[in-house]
Formats: C-alpha cells, structure tokens, sequence
C-alpha cells in the first residue's frame, strides 16, 4: 500500500512538473508606442478633436494580468519648443476599466479621443514671434510594482 502511495504521489509531482514546463512564462512590458493626431471639427462651435492610441504589445493572458495587477497608462502632453518642451496638460492617466483602455490579444491598447475648444492647452505658443503650435505626448505603461516604460509620439502642429 505505502509503494502504491509512493507511486501515486511522485506521478502527481511529475504532472504538475511537466504542466509547469507548458506554461509560458509572464511576458514582461518591454515595448510601448505612441500617436497622436489632432483634427479640426469645424462645426459650431469649432473645436480640435485629440485621439491617443497608445499600444503596449504582449499576449491577452498578460494584458489582463498587469491592469488587474494595477498596470496603467499616464499621458502627458508636451509643447515642442528650442531648449524646452514645457508640460501643457497631464498627467492624465487610465486604469483598468476606464473608457478606451483594453486588453486584448495584441496586448494593452489605450485607444481615446476627446474634443477641445479652440484655443485650448493645445495653442502652446502664442505670441508675435511664433504663433504656430506643435504638440506631442509622452505615454508611460507603469506595471504594478510601479516599473515605467515610456514612449514619444510623432509632433502634430497646427494652430490650435
């Protein structure tokens, strides 16, 4: 009886042993990107329309892991000016369940848009000089444990 339980036991230890071996490892948030683009609404009142997309690639079982586990996406908007890019707007972040923030098999997408009025934080520069505007974000996935990657969009410049 004592070899049969012996046996059963060490079959038991070589299946959760091999089940082991066929889970993948957690895939850690190594890559992140960054667009922006801002339209024009031309109804009245007329208005810049913004869409973020912000990809953090990795498969759906991890995607879902790290916003349960607290992961997040934090956008900051920059204007894009000689020896300075000042902060104009954020950090403005997105948890798990908030609007435009998925997981899905191609990872954790934070895909959001919104409309201003003209003349909003988006008309960064505004003087005689220079009244042209350039706008870009810098979005960060911050895991759980609060380790950071960041990402640069493109510049989109107008006069907004």
């Amino acid at each position: 009886m004592k070899s049969v339980l012996n046996r059963l036991a060490a079959a038991a230890v070589a299946t959760v042993g091999v089940i082991g071996l066929m889970t993948p490892p957690a895939q850690a948030a190594t890559v992140i990107t960054a667009h922006l683009e801002i339209g024009f609404n031309t109804g009245v009142p007329a208005a810049r329309t913004i869409n973020l997309s912000v990809h953090v690639p990795m498969d759906e079982y991890d995607a879902n892991g790290y916003l349960i586990h607290g992961g997040r996406i934090q956008v900051r908007f920059y204007g894009s000016d000689s020896g300075t890019d000042p902060v104009i707007y954020g950090p403005v972040t997105w948890y798990r369940g908030d609007y435009g923030l998925t997981a899905g098999p191609d990872g954790i997408r934070l895909d959001y848009g919104w409309e201003v009025p003209q003349g909003s934080f988006l008309n960064e520069d505004d003087s005689w000089v220079n009244n042209g505007d350039e706008v870009y974000i810098v979005a960060k996935f911050i895991d759980g444990d609060g380790a950071t990657i960041t990402a640069e969009s493109n510049i989109e410049e107008g006069i907004y």
